[in-house]
Protein backbone atom coordinates (compact mmCIF):
# COMPACT_ATOMS: atom_id res chain seq x y z
CA UNK A 1 0.00 0.00 0.00
CA UNK A 2 1.66 3.12 -1.27
CA UNK A 3 0.22 6.63 -0.38
CA UNK A 4 1.16 10.14 -1.40
CA UNK A 5 1.02 13.38 1.22
CA UNK A 6 0.31 16.59 0.30
CA UNK A 7 -1.40 19.70 1.23
CA UNK A 8 -5.32 20.12 -0.31
CA UNK A 9 -7.42 23.25 -0.26
CA UNK A 10 -10.58 24.02 -2.46
CA UNK A 11 -11.34 27.08 -4.58
CA UNK A 12 -15.22 28.42 -3.50
CA UNK A 13 -16.43 29.48 -6.85
CA UNK A 14 -20.30 28.46 -5.79
CA UNK A 15 -21.02 32.30 -6.25
CA UNK A 16 -21.37 33.25 -9.69
CA UNK A 17 -21.35 36.94 -8.73
CA UNK A 18 -17.90 36.35 -7.33
CA UNK A 19 -15.47 37.29 -10.17
CA UNK A 20 -12.41 36.34 -7.34
CA UNK A 21 -11.19 32.93 -5.95
CA UNK A 22 -8.66 32.24 -3.76
CA UNK A 23 -7.73 28.87 -2.48
CA UNK A 24 -8.96 28.22 1.03
CA UNK A 25 -8.13 27.44 3.79
CA UNK A 26 -5.33 30.11 3.84
CA UNK A 27 -3.37 27.25 5.78
CA UNK A 28 -4.16 23.70 3.71
CA UNK A 29 -4.05 20.44 5.83
CA UNK A 30 -2.40 17.48 4.90
CA UNK A 31 -4.06 14.69 3.20
CA UNK A 32 -2.80 11.52 2.90
CA UNK A 33 -4.01 9.53 -0.58
CA UNK A 34 -3.72 5.73 -1.06
CA UNK A 35 -1.83 5.54 -4.30
CA UNK A 36 -3.84 2.25 -5.66
CA UNK A 37 -7.55 3.35 -4.48
CA UNK A 38 -9.43 5.41 -7.36
CA UNK A 39 -9.92 9.07 -6.58
CA UNK A 40 -13.33 9.12 -6.36
CA UNK A 41 -13.20 6.72 -3.49
CA UNK A 42 -10.96 9.04 -1.85
CA UNK A 43 -12.49 12.31 -2.94
CA UNK A 44 -15.57 12.30 0.50
CA UNK A 45 -12.55 12.11 2.31
CA UNK A 46 -10.88 15.43 1.17
CA UNK A 47 -14.36 16.92 0.87
CA UNK A 48 -15.15 16.31 4.98
CA UNK A 49 -11.37 17.61 5.70
CA UNK A 50 -12.06 20.94 4.03
CA UNK A 51 -15.17 21.40 5.26
CA UNK A 52 -16.00 22.41 1.35
CA UNK A 53 -18.81 24.42 0.59
CA UNK A 54 -19.92 22.36 -2.87
CA UNK A 55 -21.85 19.53 -3.43
CA UNK A 56 -19.34 16.48 -4.38
CA UNK A 57 -20.73 15.85 -7.33
CA UNK A 58 -19.39 19.12 -8.42
CA UNK A 59 -15.74 18.56 -6.87
CA UNK A 60 -13.07 18.16 -9.00
CA UNK A 61 -8.95 17.38 -8.29
CA UNK A 62 -6.46 20.01 -10.00
CA UNK A 63 -2.44 19.84 -9.69
CA UNK A 64 -1.47 23.62 -8.50
CA UNK A 65 1.95 23.33 -10.43
CA UNK A 66 0.12 22.40 -13.67
CA UNK A 67 -2.99 23.42 -13.41
CA UNK A 68 -3.85 19.88 -14.85
CA UNK A 69 -7.03 18.15 -14.06
CA UNK A 70 -7.09 14.29 -12.29
CA UNK A 71 -9.20 11.92 -13.77
CA UNK A 72 -11.54 10.54 -10.81
CA UNK A 73 -12.05 7.27 -11.81
CA UNK A 74 -8.31 6.65 -11.94
CA UNK A 75 -5.98 5.53 -9.26
CA UNK A 76 -2.87 8.14 -8.80
CA UNK A 77 -0.86 5.35 -9.62
CA UNK A 78 -2.59 5.14 -13.12
CA UNK A 79 -1.47 9.28 -13.51
CA UNK A 80 1.98 8.96 -12.34
CA UNK A 81 2.80 11.25 -15.55
CA UNK A 82 0.59 13.74 -14.39
CA UNK A 83 1.94 13.79 -11.15
CA UNK A 84 5.57 14.70 -12.63
CA UNK A 85 7.11 17.52 -11.15
CA UNK A 86 5.25 17.57 -8.08
CA UNK A 87 7.31 16.54 -5.74
CA UNK A 88 7.12 15.42 -1.83
CA UNK A 89 8.64 19.53 -1.32
CA UNK A 90 5.61 20.69 -2.84
CA UNK A 91 3.47 18.76 -1.02
CA UNK A 92 5.18 19.98 2.52
CA UNK A 93 4.17 16.23 3.38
Amino acid sequence: MSSFVCRVQFLDDTDPFNSTSFPEPTRPPVYTFREDIPLINQLAGIHRLLKAPHKLDDCALQLSHTGVYLDLELSLSEQRDELEGFHQDDCGG
